[in-house]
């Protein structure tokens, strides 16, 4: 019997009005996900007030479980930010906080990233918060040479991992290989497919940051799932699986249905 229990990431409902979150609330439960993951940009959204955000949670009875932060590459100011948001995770029990570095453009040394991430670690221990690295197509984590430097430098107490298929692709890489490397420290996944081009299709920018067309819902794309499960389950991982879509190609609400539907007859009904 597989152990992982899904999560759904909300973002792509809107990121500027309560009701937007509202809304996939209401529409992540209608199709049975009882957990969820959003972006920090949500906590300021309730202007850091958790005792109002939980408020919304549990009236839809959807819960928390991880809140995604990007750094943008200035070491004080990063760690200012999330200094300002780490008694808001906690009170709402958050564990996990998936971590992306900064972006490639953006003038910061691969160590000068490693020094940010460890850093985030210590802020975030003594809040029972665990940091997962979280690489990502067009930031200073995103190819195999740099995904290896970090997670071989990284304090392992203090930081883990929180791999995601599509954007392992999208930073060549072989997802099970990655996976496989890093499997005993994985505390976090993202999973969603992708339809393999020579470059990414970069459909808007409307929440501030790049939305990929080529990526797909689950069995819509090029990547095999089955041999990434096998990987989770020789380990025994038991943590969350987030399934993500940036951009639907439909409309969130039907994403999340595809995607449900095929955790439902890929991983739990063959695991």
């Amino acid at each position: 019997m597989r152990k992982a229990k899904l999560a759904y990431a909300i973002w792509p409902w809107g990121l500027k009005e309560k009701d937007q979150m509202i809304q996939a609330l209401k529409d992540v439960k209608s199709i049975g996900y009882s957990a969820f993951e959003s972006v920090e940009s949500a906590i300021d959204l309730f202007d850091n007030n958790a005792k109002a955000f939980k408020e919304v949670v549990a009236e839809y009875d959807v819960w928390p479980v991880s809140f995604y932060f990007w750094q943008k590459g200035d070491f004080k100011e990063d760690s200012e930010r999330l200094k300002r948001k780490l008694d808001f995770m906690a009170e709402l029990g958050v564990k996990r906080m998936s971590v992306q570095a900064p972006n490639r453009k953006v003038d910061i040394s691969l160590g000068e990233v490693l020094e940010l991430i460890n850093h985030w670690g210590e802020l975030a221990e003594p809040y029972g918060i665990l940091p997962c690295v979280h690489p990502h197509h067009g930031t200073r984590v995103m190819y195999e040479d740099e995904i290896d430097y970090i997670m071989q430098s990284v304090d392992p107490k203090k930081i883990a991992f929180g791999p995601d298929t599509a954007h392992l692709v999208a930073g060549r890489c072989e997802p099970v290989e990655i996976f496989a490397r890093y499997a005993e420290r994985i505390a976090f996944v993202h999973l969603k497919d992708l339809k393999k081009a020579e470059e990414l299709e970069t459909t808007d920018d409307r929440h501030g940051f790049e939305v990929y067309g080529n990526f797909m819902e689950l069995g819509e794309g090029d990547i095999d799932f089955e041999p990434i499960f096998k990987v989770l389950d020789d380990v025994g991982y038991d943590g969350y699986l987030t399934l993500e879509l940036d951009c639907s190609r439909t409309n969130n609400s039907h994403s999340a249905q595809i995607n449900m539907d095929f955790m439902q007859a890929h991983y739990y009904k063959r695991g």
